[in-house]
């Protein structure tokens, strides 16, 4: 039996990859616990609104869509949840590679559900796995 906290907290991940792939920015804003923390290359900022559009994935790169993500609760209390993607595939319509994706997310209970309030990833361009 699953754990219903851990269930919600992936129901928010789920909403979250579902607004990314949409690339539905008041959705993903929804979702997000602000001031929101990016942990960089070589910086760590918090932030007042969500950084980046997936638009721009699909207008710069040919993004298509995101395949075969492998999302674990590592940790969930009551208030609090560590979330990893370890890893994804982000590929053009004919399901060529452009680049995988590894992330972290940080979510805390509010009172409107669960929250992301700190997200990092690291991206590794297809030339280079």
């Amino acid at each position: 039996m699953n754990n219903p906290t851990e269930d919600a907290v992936l129901a928010t991940i789920a909403a979250y990859l579902d607004a990314f792939n949409a690339g539905d920015i008041p959705a993903i804003t929804r979702l997000m616990a602000f001031p929101l923390a990016r942990v960089g290359i070589s910086t760590a900022e918090l932030l007042d609104v969500y950084p980046g559009n997936p638009a721009n994935l699909k207008a710069t790169k040919g993004w298509d869509r995101t395949e075969d993500a492998q999302y674990e609760v590592v940790m969930a209390s009551t208030e609090k949840a560590h979330v990893i993607l370890r890893r994804a595939a982000r590929v053009r319509a004919d399901g060529s590679l452009i680049e995988t994706v590894s992330a972290f997310y940080a979510l805390k209970h509010t009172d409107d559900g669960w929250k992301i309030f700190a997200i990092s990833s690291v991206v590794v361009p297809a030339c280079q796995t």
